[in-house]
C-alpha cells in the first residue's frame, strides 16, 4: 500500500523533496515541544528573549535527565514524575537518595494493600 500526500507550498524554489523534509522535520519539532509539555515541569517561563528561554528548557532538561539518571542508579519502580514528588517533598532533608526512594516506595505498597483489603470488605 502506497501512500500519497500532497504539500501545497508557496515557495515555488524547493523541489517537491525538499518540501516534504521541511514538513518531516518541522513535525519532529512539534513532537520535541509536545515531550516538553508532557515531561517538563516549565509552567511560566523566566523571560522572553531567546537566551532566557534556551537556559530555561536546559536547565528543565538537565533536571529531567538527573532524575532520570536516579532512577537508573536505585533501580527505583518509582516513575521520573513520583521520584520528582519525593524530591520536591524533601529538598532539605539529609536523608540518603535511596532511603527516600524506598520508603516512599513501602508506603504506596501499604497503601495500595490498604486498598485492596477495604474492597475485599
Amino acid at each position: 500500500m502506497i501512500l500519497r500526500f500532497d504539500l501545497i507550498s508557496s515557495n515555488f524554489d524547493v523541489s517537491a523533496f525538499e518540501v516534504a523534509y521541511l514538513y518531516k522535520n518541522r513535525w519532529q519539532i512539534e513532537v520535541f515541544f509536545k515531550w516538553i509539555k508532557q515531561n517538563l515541569t516549565v509552567k511560566k517561563l523566566w523571560g522572553h528573549s531567546e537566551n532566557a528561554v534556551k537556559i530555561h528548557l536546559w536547565t528543565a532538561i538537565c533536571s529531567y535527565l538527573t532524575v532520570a539518571y536516579i532512577k537508573h542508579l536505585t533501580k527505583s519502580p518509582l516513575s521520573i514524575y513520583e521520584i520528582m514528588q519525593v524530591l520536591n517533598v524533601s529538598l532539605f532533608d539529609k536523608t540518603p537518595l535511596q532511603d527516600l526512594l524506598n520508603a516512599h516506595n513501602s508506603l504506596q505498597i501499604k497503601q495500595n494493600q490498604n486498598v485492596k483489603e477495604l474492597l475485599l470488605f
